[in-house]
C-alpha cells in the first residue's frame, strides 16, 4: 500500500535543517524499506515544495530554486516514487467535498490533495495536519512520530 506525502511532510525528508527531519525520514525510509513500499508525490505537493522552500518569510535561509529543484527531481524520478496528477473528475469531487463538509477556502488545497488521492486510489498520507484530513473517510492519516 503506496503512502502520500503532504507538503508538511516533504519538506523535512528532503530538506535536513527543517524541524521534524529525523522523524520525516524514518517514516519515509520505513515505507521505501517495506515489500513494494512505495512513495506517492502529487503535483500540487511539488509545486507547493518549491514555494515553500524557497521563501524568505518561512525559512530564515531559503534554498535557491536550483537547490529545491535539485532536490525534488530526483525523488520524482525515483523508482519508489508514484507520480500521481489530478483528473477532469476532481474538481466537481473537490466542490462536493467542501460542500458536505462546508470547508472554507483555506481548506481547499487540502481538499483537493484529498480529492486527487482518492481518484488515483491512494488512502494514506503522510501529514502533520492529519486534523485537516480526518473528515474524509477515504484517507488515512499518517502521522511522522
Amino acid at each position: 500500500m503506496s503512502l502520500a506525502l503532504d507538503t508538511n511532510v516533504l519538506i523535512p525528508w528532503l530538506v535536513a535543517s527543517a524541524p521534524g527531519h529525523v522523524a520525516a525520514a524514518t517514516l519515509v525510509a520505513g515505507e521505501i524499506r517495506r515489500p513494494g513500499g512505495q512513495i506517492v508525490l502529487v503535483q500540487q505537493v511539488c509545486w507547493e515544495f518549491l514555494h515553500v522552500v524557497t521563501d524568505a518569510k518561512r525559512f530564515t535561509s531559503p534554498l535557491t530554486m536550483d537547490t529545491a529543484r535539485n532536490l525534488l527531481l530526483p525523488v520524482w524520478h525515483a523508482a519508489e516514487t508514484s507520480r500521481v496528477a489530478p483528473t477532469p473528475e476532481v474538481v466537481p469531487r473537490v466542490l462536493e467535498l467542501m460542500t458536505k463538509h462546508q470547508l472554507g477556502r483555506k481548506r481547499i488545497l487540502d481538499t483537493a490533495l484529498a480529492a486527487t488521492l482518492e481518484r488515483a486510489g491512494v488512502r494514506r498520507l503522510a501529514t502533520l495536519n492529519g486534523a485537516d484530513f480526518r473528515c474524509f473517510p477515504f484517507i488515512e492519516v499518517v502521522e511522522p512520530a
